[in-house]
Parts: structure tokens; C-alpha cells; sequence
């Protein structure tokens, strides 16, 4: 972490009031921020090991230090102790974003976001911190040009630093991701011009960067670059050889068997046969028993079965899963899941029904578990009371879900799949109710802002309810006036009612 010294700074404050609780305000600020670092390192070190709940106690430390030392709304003045003070708030706050990522808590990683750009846009040193917050804005709300141009101005401004915190140790992935937003904004077009720049800057952090960490995820990112082209044989050369390099290392910094699996996605991507593929993921098992990929590995394994019609290889590797890994249990979840889908293409519904059946009382707390109704009744899709009967039980299974568990990510999808049923079952009004509730809980977050650009569409095309319709855009509107969806909206609630819009 670095201290800012401006003596000249403080010794002005000195002679006006305050500057006594501002310097110890700095001093305290670091110190909790050092302290919650330590703590990512820590748990960092082994993070296969490390729960959700773990990672979300974390992020709710560093929002706590943001929140102490610059409440939501503060303009310090410029280069003054309060905006150095600030500055590290931004920072927690920035880890915290980070955090919620992790665990998949996308409502409040966006709602962060929100607040850096509006309360720390303008402090000079966070201004790649808000700078990269802005590009993944961005890249949400469906702009990649911008999003890239956005994350070009990061990877100006910060030197990547393999175990450092923040932007640092984001940034190396962006050049990357700069180029894929490039060419997705081209329409995947003159893929070598826009990758690049990406691959000169690897290229050159393998040639002459210190840092083992940061060459071998070089290495593994011109891996990437080559099987976006296209090019299968470099791209698998390039992973073989970052193996061996690893498998020498008495300490390295990357999982041998991350780089085994990345062998395996390569060659599916590249069209590999398939029993060359198979014998991949098997080495895997073999060489790496002990890997946190193992379970992925075995979802691959069975995939590669069924595409050779191997069905009961298909579901040996999947029973494998819950019956070695059960304490991952959204692994163990997602593997019955698979299990029951493998089963009703097979035209073998009654097992794959007690596989859908068996999930929500398995593993009740999953994903999975949460698709399970519908998936059931998908199924029923030509047998109009049998899917009547499934949408119904499905829709109290939701709204169970989330009376039975506390707000959170979970909830949020349960909700989700609860507008999903109800808009099945054409119980439109109260699906848009649904919609306009959740979006309220989400905030001003691009989930939300969809939802209500859905409800409208749903009143307007479903209930021929024009007048419904109007209103939602208003709202839509007043809650993202900057946006280009709120624009959007506006003009749309304008050509509804007959006018043109201011």
C-alpha cells in the first residue's frame, strides 16, 4: 500500500482546524485497509477452501471501511488530507465490488459501481478504479467500443501486479478483453488486427518481466489468443509446453491441472476427435486426483460420452460427482442436473423426472435445484394439464423459495424464475407485477432496468394494455434519465401516446 506524504499539505492544515483528526483519520483508514488485505491474502492462498459466505464477510469489511471514512455523497477538496482519506475508502470499496463478483452477487457488485462513479469520479488517484468501473458498465449495457476504450485508459495508467490487490491485479486480463470487445464490436471481423496489440504485450511481459507469476499468465493468455484465431495446434503447443514448465517448478505459481483442463477446452473448441479429448480429461484424473477441477473434468468426461452416444459412461462419470465430491455441492447439483437432461434426451423421462424430483431435496440451496421445476415443465409442453399442473407447482416452489430464505443472490434467481413460470403459464399480470417488484429490489442496475423494459413490453403485446405499457416506460425513464436505455424509453412511451419526445 502506498502513503501519500504532502508535509507541505499538512503543515497548512496544521494552521487551520482539524488537521490533528484528518492525519489520524489517514493513519486509521490504512491500517484497517492493510488489515482486510492481509486477510484477501490469507484466504487467497488456498481459495478452493475458502467459502461464499467467507468472501461475502470480506467485502462487507472493506464496504464498512468505506462507509466510516467517506460516508456516500462527500466531494473532498482537491489534494487535501479528507481526499486522501477518500482515496482509500475508494479502494475498499473498489476490493468490495471485487468480492461480490466472486460469489456471483451481481445486484450489489453493480450497486458499488455505482456509487464509485458517482462519489469518487473525481479523486485523481482513483481514476483508474473509476475508469474500470465505468468500462464494465459498459460492457453490460451492451457498448463494447466504448468498454474497450474504457479499459485501454486502465491499462495506461497501472502496471499489472500478480499478488496485488485492486486494479493491479486486475489489469493484466484486459488487453485480452480489449480485443474481444473489439471484435465482437466489429462482428468478428479482422480478428488479428484487434488481437494484436494483446499479443504484443504478452509477448513482451514473457520476454522481459521478473515476475514468474505474471510470465506464466502470459503464457496462458497467448494460449488464448491463438484459440481465438483459431490456430488449435499453436494454442495447444504453447499449453503443453506452460505444463512442463510448472510441473518442474518446486513451488508454481499456477495449478499444473488448470492448465491440463485448458488443454482439453482447446481441443473441443478445435474440433480435436473425440476420443482425443477423452483421453485428455482422463489423464487429468490420473496425474491430478487431488484437483479442484476434477468435478469440471468429470461434467466434460460425460458431455464427451453422450456425444458418442455412450450413455451409461455418460452417467457413471456424473454419479462420480456427487458420490466423490458432495461437500461442493453446486457441483454435485449441477451434475444431477446434467444427469436428468442426459435422461429426457435419451426418451427416458421417468428416471430423469425423479433426477428433477430428487434435486430441491437434495440440494435445496442451488441453482440447480432452482431450474428444476421448470425444466419439468418444459417437458410437458404438448400435454396442456400435465404442464398447467407443473407451472403451478413450479410457481409455489419459487415463491416458497423466497419466503423461506433471506434476500440474496439465490432469492433474486428464484424471483427470476418465478416471472419465467408465471409468463409460461400466461398469468401475465401478475408476472408484471413480479417484474416491477424485483426490479425495484435490484436498483439502478442493468438487471433491473430490463426487467421493467420487459414488464412494458409484456402489458403492451400480452395485455393490450397500451396505457400500462406508457407508464412502465415513464418509469423506466425517470430511474436511468443518462442511460441510453432510459432515453430509449422515453421515446418509446412518446410514439406510444402519438407524440414525438421533447
Amino acid at each position: 500500500m502506498r502513503r501519500t506524504a504532502c508535509f507541505l499539505v499538512v503543515g497548512l492544515l496544521v494552521l487551520g482546524c482539524g488537521s490533528e483528526r484528518f492525519v489520524g483519520e489517514r493513519y486509521r483508514a490504512e491500517r484497517d485497509l492493510w488489515r482486510a488485505n492481509w486477510e484477501y491474502e490469507s484466504l487467497s492462498i488456498r481459495p478452493a477452501e475458502v467459502s461464499g459466505q467467507q468472501w461475502t464477510d470480506l467485502a462487507a469489511r472493506y464496504e464498512a471501511i468505506a462507509d466510516r471514512y467517506a460516508p456516500p455523497g462527500t466531494q473532498p477538496p482537491a489534494d487535501s488530507l479528507p481526499q486522501q482519506v477518500a482515496t482509500l475508502a475508494a479502494r475498499a470499496l473498489f476490493n468490495a465490488a471485487m468480492l461480490h463478483a466472486v460469489v456471483g452477487d451481481t445486484v450489489r457488485t453493480e450497486a458499488i459501481y455505482a456509487r464509485m462513479s458517482r462519489d469518487f469520479a473525481t479523486i485523481p488517484a482513483v481514476g483508474a478504479e473509476v475508469a474500470l468501473v465505468r468500462a464494465r458498465m459498459a460492457e453490460r449495457s451492451g457498448e463494447p467500443a466504448q468498454a474497450a476504450r474504457l479499459y485501454q485508459a486502465v491499462v495506461d495508467r497501472i502496471p499489472p501486479e500478480a499478488q496485488g490487490s485492486g486494479v493491479a491485479r486486475l489489469v493484466f486480463d484486459l488487453p485480452l478483453r480489449i480485443a474481444r470487445l473489439g471484435a465482437r464490436a466489429q462482428g468478428g471481423t479482422d480478428l488479428e488486427t484487434h488481437y494484436a496489440p494483446a499479443r504484443r504485450y504478452y509477448e513482451a511481459m514473457v520476454r522481459d518481466d521478473p515476475d514468474a507469476h505474471l510470465r506464466v499468465e502470459a503464457q496462458t493468455h497467448l494460449a488464448e489468443i491463438a484459440a481465438d484465431l483459431q490456430r488449435t495446434g499453436e494454442a495447444l503447443t504453447a499449453l503443453r509446453d506452460l505444463e512442463r514448465q510448472l510441473r518442474t517448478m518446486q513451488d508454481p505459481p499456477r495449478d499444473p491441472c488448470t492448465i491440463r483442463l485448458a488443454i482439453a477446452i482447446v481441443q473441443r473448441r478445435g474440433g480435436t476427435p473425440l476420443d482425443s479429448s477423452r483421453a485428455t480429461l482422463r489423464s487429468l484424473l490420473d496425474d491430478y486426483p487431488d484437483c479442484e477441477h476434477v468435478p469440471q473434468a468429470l461434467m466434460a468426461l460425460a458431455e464427451n460420452a453422450n456425444q458418442r452416444d455412450a450413455v451409461a459412461e455418460a452417467l457413471a462419470y456424473l454419479d462420480r460427482i456427487p458420490l466423490e465430491h458432495g461437500d461442493n455441492v453446486d457441483a454435485a447439483s449441477e451434475a444431477l442436473l446434467a444427469r436428468a437432461k442426459l435422461l429426457e434426451s435419451r426418451d427416458r423421462w421417468p428416471e430423469a423426472l425423479e433426477a428433477y424430483r430428487v434435486l430441491p431435496v437434495r440440494y435445496p440451496v442451488t441453482r440447480a435445484a432452482l431450474r428444476a421445476p421448470l425444466e419439468i415443465a418444459k417437458h410437458y409442453e404438448n400435454d396442456a394439464e400435465s404442464r398447467a399442473s407443473a407451472l403451478a407447482q413450479a410457481e409455489r416452489s419459487y415463491r416458497d423459495f423466497v419466503t423461506q430464505y433471506p434476500p440474496g443472490p439465490l432469492t433474486s434467481f428464484a424471483r427470476q424464475k418465478l416471472i419465467e413460470s408465471l409468463v409460461l403459464a400466461e398469468r401475465h399480470e401478475p408476472a408484471i407485477d413480479e417484474m416491477l417488484d424485483l426490479s425495484r429490489a435490484l436498483g439502478q442496475t442493468p438487471r433491473a432496468a430490463t426487467l421493467v423494459i420487459a414488464a412494458a413490453k409484456l402489458a403492451y403485446e400480452n395485455l393490450a394494455d397500451t396505457s400500462r405499457a406508457t407508464a412502465i416506460l415513464d418509469q423506466a425513464a425517470q430511474l436511468y434519465p443518462q442511460a441510453e436505455i432510459g432515453r430509449w424509453a422515453a421515446a418509446e412511451a412518446a410514439r406510444l401516446r402519438g407524440t414525438q419526445a421533447p
